[in-house]
């Protein structure tokens, strides 16, 4: 998927933009181990898993489990050892594209969402991310460690929608996101992470096998952004179906020509 250029150059995404402190041992850490949950898709998904989300083609098998998906070039399939208990993980995501394969051994907390992922390229680089939610499922924070050192993005939230992000080092950036005098509401869970400043595209697969937990309560309509000393502003317009269900959302820049269409089929 691509969006406005502002965003996929400068946002504060997790993994491309974020500026990491070095790396050190952290007792904080939450603990890793195969959860007591396994995924439910329904929970995140309460009027059914989209089977189209712009490029991403969805399948579900028999048990309701996101089973693979497709966007483009790029292939992801995960596996469930989480329901005979047979791993150390609890999902297993593995993403071939045009730059090779990774393989994302993810553990879930209690409610069935991703509390720790250990990303492994194909070249041995290694990534972990930790995850912590709210008392609604609502993704809170994420704490990334790398090679490079660490860092975390910490959600606000008003009313069940995110309404600001806070990075650390703090001189990562801030995001403002509005939702308008009547929102919309989001019946569909539909959550484009990059609106959020999540640039990592394994995430938003994840989001969509309901691995990352429950979406924003209201459709944003716009995102005001600080990164790098410049000011950046995208709209969002969105259109439903009879049902409340977003077919179609369109981005915008209104600083310049630019913008980008994005269909939804249910």
């Amino acid at each position: 998927m691509n969006f406005l250029k502002f965003l996929v150059v400068s946002t504060i995404g997790i993994t491309c933009c974020m500026n990491f402190t070095s790396c050190s041992d952290d007792d904080d850490e939450p603990s890793i181990g195969v959860g007591s949950a396994t995924v439910n898709p329904a929970a995140v998904f309460t009027n059914g898993i989209p089977q189209q989300v712009g490029g991403i083609n969805l399948t579900v098998n028999s048990d309701g489990l996101v089973s693979a998906l497709t966007d483009g070039n790029v292939k992801v399939t995960f596996d469930y050892p989480c329901m005979s208990r047979a791993s150390e993980a609890d999902v297993i995501m593995k993403v071939i594209d045009d730059e090779g394969e990774r393989v994302i051994s993810i553990n879930l907390n209690d409610s069935g969402f991703s509390k720790y992922w250990k990303r492994v390229y194909d070249d041995g680089d290694v990534e972990e991310y930790w995850f912590e939610y709210n008392s609604d499922s609502r993704l809170k924070k994420i704490r990334v460690k790398n090679s490079e050192g660490t860092g975390t993005v910490e959600y606000t939230y008003e009313k069940g929608n995110i309404i600001s992000s806070k990075m650390t080092p703090a001189d990562g950036g801030t995001m403002k996101i509005s939702y308008g005098s009547n929102p919309i509401n989001n019946i569909g869970g539909v959550m484009m992470l990059v609106m959020f400043g999540i640039e990592d595209e394994d995430m938003q697969y994840s989001y969509y096998a309901g691995l990352l937990g429950k979406a924003t309560s209201s459709l944003p309509i716009k995102n005001e952004a600080y990164f790098d000393g410049e000011s950046f502003v995208e709209e969002y317009t969105w259109v439903l179906n009879d049902k409340g269900l977003p077919t179609k959302l369109t981005i915008n820049d209104p600083d310049s020509d630019y913008s980008e269409d994005m269909n939804f089929v249910w």
